[in-house]
């Protein structure tokens, strides 16, 4: 019996046809990118443990650990966070997540992931680690992994400092050379930042189905939104200053992007 081929416009509208129901089938995955609740200085959390009539959350001190936490560089610095905030967070989490499950089929992901298991990442720092574990009692079917390629940048010897206190000459060298300017003498440069992230979110969007759950920093999740915005490269170049994302969800906050196509 004889074979022949499909002439080449048939097979191109065979594989655009394929491409389409492929689509159909397998929705843009996201990135859910968690950050953690208010970190609290130790010293205020001391004060809190030891005060008798502490408020219910603000580290013991009305309105005094955001401003302490805004002026210090704490990078890598293994900060608590607030509980009481940090269980607000993780139950507000839940919510946004079981509803996203209870509309998995509007997705187009009920036929595929009938039961869909979430892997949830987190951060190796203890403000992070606490948001995880609260969530992951409230939703006891997470796979909880740790990854340090989503804890903070390292800031070296500028760690835990007031930032009023890291020398001017060394800011001023940063803004010149945000990409390659390795932090505090001895920390990352922006640039190992994002690689690292990037090699996570490129292995999160072929294993984390049917969407990858992150509870990390501020500036992995700024990392993330500039390597998004540059169609995810494998090997990101360095970034530069004028083109570092501002934004990051509030502490506690979460927000939504889409992986890389698998």
């Amino acid at each position: 019996m004889a074979h022949t081929s499909a002439p080449a416009a048939t097979t191109t509208a065979i594989t655009h046809i394929t491409h389409m129901a492929q689509h159909r089938q397998h929705p843009p995955a996201r990135l859910w990118l968690v950050r953690h609740a208010l970190p609290v200085p130790p010293a205020l959390a001391e004060h809190q443990a030891t005060t008798q009539a502490a408020p219910a959350h603000g580290a013991g001190l009305p309105g005094l650990a955001p401003r302490v936490a805004s002026a210090h560089c704490y990078g890598h610095t293994n900060w608590p966070a607030d509980p009481a905030l940090t269980h607000q967070a993780a139950t507000a989490l839940a919510h946004a997540l079981a509803h996203e499950l209870a509309h998995a089929p509007a997705r187009g992901l009920a036929g595929i992931h009938p039961h869909p298991a979430w892997r949830l990442r987190c951060s190796t720092l203890q403000r992070c680690e606490l948001l995880a574990l609260n969530l992951k009692g409230l939703m006891p079917n997470l796979t909880l992994e740790f990854d340090a390629r989503l804890t903070e940048l390292n800031f070296g010897a500028w760690e835990g400092l007031p930032w009023d206190r890291v020398p001017r000459a060394e800011l001023d060298a940063w803004a010149a050379h945000f990409g390659t300017h390795r932090m505090g003498g001895h920390g990352e440069t922006a640039h190992e930042l994002v690689q690292r992230v990037a090699h996570a979110a490129h292995e999160a969007a072929h294993a984390d189905p049917p969407d990858a759950l992150w509870v990390t920093h501020a500036g992995v999740i700024r990392a993330v939104h500039w390597l998004a915005q540059r169609g995810w490269p494998r090997n990101p170049p360095p970034p530069q200053a004028q083109d570092w994302p501002t934004w990051a969800p509030a502490f506690g906050g979460w927000c939504t992007v889409s992986l890389p196509i698998r």
